[in-house]
Formats: C-alpha cells, structure tokens, sequence
C-alpha cells in the first residue's frame, strides 16, 4: 500500500508556523503507518486459515494414497477394487469385497496408515456373479450409508478434539460415539459441571443432532 504525504512550505513562513506545520506532517505520518499496520495485522488469519485449508487437503490426499497403496499390498485386498476418499482425515471406502473377513481387513489397514482420524467401511459383500440390478441396488444404499457413516465418523473425531482442547475436561477419559448424528457419550466424570460442560461442547459441534448422556456417570 502506497502512502502519499504532501508537506506544504510557504516562503515567508514564521519559524513557529513551520515547525506547527511539521508536527503535523509528523502526526499524519505516524497515523498512516498505525493504519497500515492494522490492515495487515486484520489480513493474517484470513491467510492463515487459507493456508490450514490447503494443508488440510494435501494431507487428505497423501492420506488417500497411502491407504490405497497398502491396499494393493495387503494379499486380501489386493484383488478388491475399493475406492478410497478422505475428508479431514476420515477415510471412507466404497467397493465390492468377497466376504466380511476381507471388508474387515480394509478396515484394518486403513486405520494403520498414520493421520487417520476414522474409517467409514461402506464397503458390500458380494462378487461378480451378483444380478446387476441387485448390485445396484446395493451399491446404493452403500453410498448412502457411507456417507452417513464418513459423517458420524467426522463428528465422533470433532468431539473428541473438542473435549480434549478444554483445560478442564481433557484430564478425562471420555467414550465417544455417534450414528445417525446422535452422540453418545459415556465415562466418569468428577461433578455435574463438569459432565454438564462436556455435554454443551458436544452439542456445539456441527452436525450433532442429538447428546446421549446417559452413559455419562458422576462419581469419585
């Protein structure tokens, strides 16, 4: 940003009108140099959060690939077509696999690679002798409970991060999980404040719809 001052000195000028002139011209100065730094000081965290965003997504895409890469490794997986996809760290895996012992064992790798938050298997059982219309149908309801699933998943790991960034309750071990946007949450906490607090931080989240705490005990 450019900052243009004009000072403006008359001949003939008495020494006291100059140097009242001057102190001005000082003022001005140092006002435009406050506002130019506030403007930049304003700028930082909006490109500070541009710059979480794209880190978010690089990591999300190395994440992807090496979920993928021990897929292919894995001699259960290797002949499975799964499609792999990665929001925030929540690894959701879409396909057709032979049988549960092998939709396990995507699951099981998945969760090995390091950044994984959650893993959403929405993977069907089934093989390529299945009617196609049935395959369809399948595949359908897969990609829907997928992303039901990819989204508790994503609110299971917002909620434990939340709890765990609160200075009081993060000394507690707190059970976290949630389907359909309901959480449920289970544990021992020290007082009725304190299970209270952990149950409004939970509702703060976005996409709970509902805080289960019945599971969630007071005692010593």
């Amino acid at each position: 940003m450019k900052i243009l001052c004009h000072l403006n000195v008359k001949f003939g000028e008495s020494e006291m009108q100059k140097q009242s002139k001057a102190r001005s011209f000082m003022q001005a100065t140092t006002l435009m140099v406050g506002l130019a730094a506030c403007s930049s000081f304003v700028m930082v965290p909006a490109a500070m959060a541009a710059e979480r965003s794209a880190t978010e997504r690089v990591d999300d895409a190395a994440i992807t690939a090496q979920v993928k890469t021990r897929l292919l490794a894995n001699e259960v997986t290797r002949s499975i077509n799964i499609n792999v996809d990665t929001k925030a760290g929540v690894v959701t895996l879409r396909g057709t696999a032979p049988n549960e012992t092998a939709k396990e064992k995507a699951e099981e790798v998945a969760h090995g690679v390091e950044g994984v938050q959650a893993v959403a298997n929405a993977l069907i059982i089934g093989d390529s002798s299945m009617n196609p219309q049935t395959a369809t149908a399948k595949a359908k309801d897969a990609a829907v409970e997928g992303e039901q699933m990819a989204g508790d998943a994503w609110i299971t790991t917002k909620v434990k991060a939340q709890l765990l960034a609160d200075d009081e309750v993060k000394g507690f071990d707190i059970n976290v999980s949630t389907k359909s946007g309901v959480v449920t949450l289970a544990g021992l906490l020290p007082s009725e404040a304190m299970r209270d607090k952990a149950v409004r931080i939970t509702k703060g989240v976005k996409g709970v719809k509902k805080v289960n705490s019945d599971a969630l005990k007071v005692g010593s």
